[in-house]
């Protein structure tokens, strides 16, 4: 099997193993905290580009979250968590893949990023821990996570991050109109399994891109 081949397949094994992973209790919540945690600084992003403000962002072991920010466009903010953790999921893949000689620095600045937001806005003891379990294993897997094994797990972090994503709007459908499809629902007019599609389909075609340009990378013949 030659190098371009074996890398689809890696591409591939990622998608399995993430989906899998999400399955496995207690093994999945690093990363399923992760991904909670792109969700919800989303939502807070939204509100201060709008003209709002972060009051505090919760996170619990089972991975649940909630952000909670005052003012702003709530249209824009309900929407972007889901959004937002693909977008952020992608970057990751994104620059863990195509900057193997610097992707070490992905890590780092994520970690300084989860520690000044737990800084700024976690008010809870559970937060507090969860946040500080994230940005400590990021740093740990900057200094100690040697050779090709390093960009392969950030690869799979960001992915991982991409999948949750892809996943998380289906438990919206569950009859009980609470949480972002609800709130863009109320505002909208529209049924809250519109809005369910669209974070899905945003998803799925975030995957798709990457794949697709991760493909045409792979083919692009060596210059020289």
């Amino acid at each position: 099997m030659n190098v371009l081949n074996k890398d689809k397949y890696l591409f591939i094994a990622y998608l399995i193993g993430a989906f899998i992973l999400s399955f496995i209790p207690v093994l999945h919540w690093p990363f399923a905290w992760l991904e909670t945690f792109f969700h919800e600084i989303s939502h807070g992003l939204a509100a201060l580009l709008t003209g709002g403000s972060i009051n505090r962002i919760e996170i619990y072991f089972n991975g649940a979250g909630r952000c909670y920010t005052t003012g702003g466009w709530n249209g824009l903010i309900s929407f972007s968590g889901y959004l937002g953790a693909s977008l952020w999921g992608a970057a990751i893949y994104i620059f863990a893949n195509s900057s193997r000689s610097n992707n070490k620095w992905v890590a780092i600045i994520m970690a300084g990023f989860v520690a000044l937001c737990g800084l700024l806005w976690a008010r809870n003891g559970i937060t507090i821990i969860i946040l500080s379990i994230i940005s400590i294993s990021l740093y740990l897997s900057f200094r100690y996570v040697i050779g090709n094994i390093f960009p392969r797990f950030m690869e799979f972090v960001g992915i991982y991050v991409m999948v949750n994503a892809f996943r998380s709007p289906l438990n919206l459908v569950d009859g009980r109109h609470y949480g972002d499809g609800a709130t863009l629902a109320d505002l909208s007019y529209l049924p809250e399994l519109f809005w369910v599609g669209v974070w899905w389909m945003c998803a799925a075609g975030l995957i798709y891109l990457i794949w697709y340009f991760h493909n045409m990378q792979l083919s692009e013949p060596a210059s020289g």
